[in-house]
């Protein structure tokens, strides 16, 4: 994990800022961007000398994987000496796919909302199989005629993959350190350049040119290519504990039912129901995460202080700025897909950067997610009582 400092945390804040703003310049944009990747750059340059010097004359493979610098496979190898030997990364040269399955390893292991997701290598266009069965198995006399025989529908999902572009900068001294590092040095830059983007699409996607977040309804009508938001299928009040234990029955309830379809314009999907168990997630805002929290916290007899709630672990909350103040977000394990591939391109800027003697590079990734269907996620409204003490009512 990289170890941003405050000058990355609030280079970061000013570019997604400036970003977001629909009448910002290409020049404002550009130097907030200037600013956040030489920032990520140097935090990621600082930290991969300072492992260097640590454990450059450490030959044990697990000490050196225990801290994150994995052994590379030959083919990595022999990419990273031919960016060393080349000065840089020549856009003609094919990285090994496997660096970007283990930045996809990283971001999973950083973020938790996408540890919830099932990141699979692709090309350039997917396609997903996805079916239905027919018929039951039928108890009968040995070598009855077949009445219960086992048929299956089958329906096919294409999925068109899109341009991911990570920026990051790297310094010819880095380049100088050897195979592993420049590896190291990266993987860091990318994996910070591009988690935020995966993290905030996968909850708000809009659909145009961009992933389909969790919060958009599927069924809804899709306008220019951006999906409409999920109507809230309820309240939620976090009251006492009696009504959280009826407020989360339903919540359970209601996503143990679901249509299962087998792909777009499966005219036929049928009603079914699935255990839920230990597989439903809550996503919400941090501004009512302490609110939440605060409710379902007591104090035992020991003087300890434990957080329980009925029917979903409380490790299974996670905190996301992109979802809306007072909505929460119901989501069940597995219920979004998303494929990542390696580099389309990979292109070189010369233009003058704050930290000195560095190239920028950006490269393009391709992918693209969606839910498995709409009943991966619901949105609730949050209302909690003002005037309800914290507490499980205990």
């Amino acid at each position: 994990m990289l170890k941003i400092t405050d000058k990355t945390a609030d280079a970061k804040k000013i570019f997604n800022a400036i970003s977001a703003k629909e009448d910002a310049t290409p020049e404002q944009v550009n130097d907030a961007l200037e600013a956040y990747v030489t920032a990520i750059a140097e935090d990621a340059g600082s930290q991969v000398r300072a492992e260097y010097e640590e454990l450059k004359n450490v030959t044990d493979n697990q000490i050196l994987q225990s801290r994150g610098i994995p052994v590379l496979t030959a083919e990595e190898t022999k990419f990273y000496n031919e960016v060393e030997k080349a000065g840089g990364f020549d856009k003609d040269i094919t990285w090994p796919v496997t660096i970007f399955e283990r930045v996809f390893e990283d971001l999973q292991k950083e973020h938790p909302i996408l540890r919830l997701v099932n990141f699979t290598p692709t090309v350039g266009l997917t396609k997903t199989i996805r079916s239905r069965r027919k018929g039951v198995a039928v108890f009968g006399p040995l070598h009855k005629d077949l009445e219960g025989q086992l048929d299956a529908e089958f329906g096919v999902e294409e999925a068109t993959q899109i341009a991911l572009t990570a920026f990051f900068l790297i310094s010819n001294d880095t380049l100088h350190l050897g195979a592993r590092w420049i590896n190291r040095y990266v993987r860091l830059c990318l994996t910070e350049a591009v988690k935020d983007a995966w993290a905030t699409k996968i909850v708000t996607g809009t659909g145009k040119d961009e992933p389909i977040g969790l919060l958009k309804d599927l069924d809804g009508a899709v306008v220019g290519g951006v999906y409409p938001d999920k109507a809230s299928v309820g309240t939620l009040t976090f009251k006492d504990a009696p009504s959280m234990v009826t407020e989360f029955a339903a919540v359970m309830k209601k996503m143990a039912s679901y249509k299962h379809s087998i792909g777009t314009g499966d005219t036929n999907a049928t009603d079914e129901t699935r255990v839920v168990d230990g597989k439903i997630y809550l996503i919400i805002n941090p501004v009512n995460y302490y609110d939440i929290v605060a409710r379902l916290t007591i104090q035992n007899a020991n003087g300890v202080f434990v957080t329980n709630m009925p029917f979903i672990s409380p490790d299974h909350i996670i905190q996301s700025v992109d979802v809306p103040v007072n909505k929460l977000i119901v989501f069940i394990e597995n219920g979004y897909d998303a494929t990542q591939s390696q580099p389309e391109k990979i292109s070189e800027y010369k233009e003058t950067f704050a930290m000195k003697r560095a190239t920028l590079y950006a490269i393009d990734m391709l992918g693209n997610g969606k839910p498995v269907d709409n009943y991966a996620a619901q949105v609730y409204d949050i209302a909690i009582p003002a005037d309800v003490d914290g507490g499980t009512g205990e």
